[in-house]
Parts: structure tokens; sequence; C-alpha cells
């Protein structure tokens, strides 16, 4: 494995980057003079907060840093900025690794007994922006009233029970209450401190959610319904390799998900056929396809 170093340097100096412009950002948009300024400002936020997940991604599979204990930190630290418990986050993800392309994990697909509109539904408020602040939501519950995540409410909606499902566990419960109120005091300081404005500070999140939560399943959609084969290396321009840290190889990162981000080109075959990004986001706004394939078993 010493193929695959993780790129230590790299990874603390795009940390450090993406902390500092969250910091401008937010401040600059809270004490411009001109909507306008602020909806850039809100653009600039949206995809600098794009590498921020990719880091936390990196982070989830404990190759963000060679060192468990700075790897946990980071990762909580990204997490604050992106306004979510590490914890839960982390085991959502490590979730989807184990189900991806099931009936649990199937948001661009739907089957002839299901209600097509209700599929189209759960697509469209996805990608609306629901996806993100529905991360706030578990932020919310965790400090406040932790069990209530695990209520029948939620776990009715399947997509969302197989995501919590596990997450129940007390240590992890606990993990998530204490990451929760670290996540609310940090927002209330940074308020205070830069002085931020509710409208400007919705704005940029605003526009980061839409853009998030827009994105967040194009690496999946229409790819064959396979556990590790079902994700796609989407082709993107080259400067975009840096922005999206090399997610859009997400195959790749499938296929091999102790490999650092920086090493993923180096694992898709030459020749290989690839989509562009830019298609698969266009298809999948265009909604869920019916389907007759089965779920791919565990």
């Amino acid at each position: 494995m010493n193929l695959y170093k993780i790129p230590v340097k790299t990874n603390i100096i795009l940390t450090a980057v993406c902390t500092v412009s969250y910091f401008s950002l937010l401040w600059k948009a809270s004490h411009a003079t001109h909507l306008g300024w602020v909806i850039m400002y809100g653009i600039m936020f949206a995809f600098i907060m794009v590498p921020v997940y990719s880091l936390i991604h990196e982070a989830e599979h404990n190759i963000l840093h060679p060192n468990e204990k700075m790897n946990a930190f980071m990762g909580r630290w990204l997490c604050t900025l992106f306004i979510v418990p590490y914890s839960f986050f982390k085991h959502c993800h490590l979730k989807h690794h184990k189900k991806n392309r099931t009936d649990e994990e199937m948001w661009d697909l739907y089957y002839e007994h299901q209600e097509k509109w209700r599929r189209y539904g759960n697509l469209y408020a996805m990608m609306i922006g629901l996806g993100y602040f529905a991360l706030w939501l578990a932020v919310i519950l965790f400090a406040f009233a932790p069990r209530l995540l695990f209520t029948k409410f939620f776990r009715s909606h399947k997509e969302i029970a197989g995501f919590i499902k596990g997450s129940e566990q007390e240590q992890k419960v606990k993990r998530s209450m204490v990451e929760s109120w670290l996540i609310l005091l940090f927002c209330t300081a940074c308020f205070y401190l830069l002085q931020l404005k509710w409208s400007c500070w919705l704005v940029l999140f605003g526009m980061h959610g839409f853009l998030w939560s827009s994105q967040n399943y194009v690496n999946h959609a229409f790819s064959p319904r396979d556990i590790i084969n079902g994700a796609h290396n989407l082709h993107v321009p080259f400067w975009a390799n840096w922005l999206y840290l090399n997610f859009n190889l997400h195959l790749a990162h499938h296929q091999n998900p102790q490999v650092s981000w920086i090493h993923l080109p180096l694992l898709v075959k030459a020749g290989s056929q690839r989509i562009t990004f830019l298609k698969n986001y266009i298809r999948l706004w265009k909604g869920p396809r019916l389907t007759k394939e089965p779920e791919p078993k565990n």
C-alpha cells in the first residue's frame, strides 16, 4: 500500500485554505453593501464547500491523515463547518458502501408497484436541498431529542431508515450529541465574533445546500445495480478534478475505498467509456426511471 500514500501535507493545506475561505466569505457576505455581492459570495461559498465535503469523505474512510486521532479531529472540524455531526455522517456513509444500489438507496429508479409521483417527489425534494438540510435537522435532534430520530416517523421512509439503522447505539448517540452541541456553539460564536447577518448566512448556506444536494447522487445515478460497481467514473474538466478532489471518480473509489483521492486516476482503466458529470446531472433532473431489475444482494 506504500504506492498509495496519503497526501498529508496537501490535505492539511486544503483544509486550511477551505477554512480561511469559509470564514472570509461568511464575513464578506454579511458586510456587503449590495445583494449582488452577497449572491457572488454565495456562489463562491457553495463551490468552496465542495472540497470540504470531499475531505470529510476522506476522513470517513480514515485516509485524510495517517494518524487516527488527527484524522478524526480533522474530520470533526470539517463536519463542524459543514454543520453535521461527524460520527453520524460517517455512520451513514459507511452504511452507503454496504447498501449501494439496493432498494434502500434507490433515488433514480422506481418499480411498477410504486407510486410514480411519490418517487419523483422523493428525488426532487432531495435534489433541491432537503438532502442537505436534513443534516441540520439531525444536529437539532441529536442535541435536544436524539431518540426522536429513531421513531416510526423517520423509519417509515425506506431510504432514511436505511441510513439511520445502527446509529441508535448508545455510544454513537452520545458522540453525535456532543458533536451537535459543539456545532451549535460554533455557529453561535461565528455570529458573535464575525458579526454575521442571518439573511446573508442563510443565502450562503442555501446555495451550498442546493449545490450539494443536487449533485449528491450524480455519481451513482443510473449505474449498474451492484453494491461495489454501482457507480461512475464521471468525466469533468481538468480544473474540476481539484475542485472535487477526484470524487467524480466514484467507481474507482468504491472498488478501492482505502485509496486516497489523489491516487484514484491511476485506478481508472485507460480507454474506459466515461460519461460527463454534466450529462448525468441533467439525466438525473429528468426524474427516476422505471426498472424491473432486482436489487443486488449483500
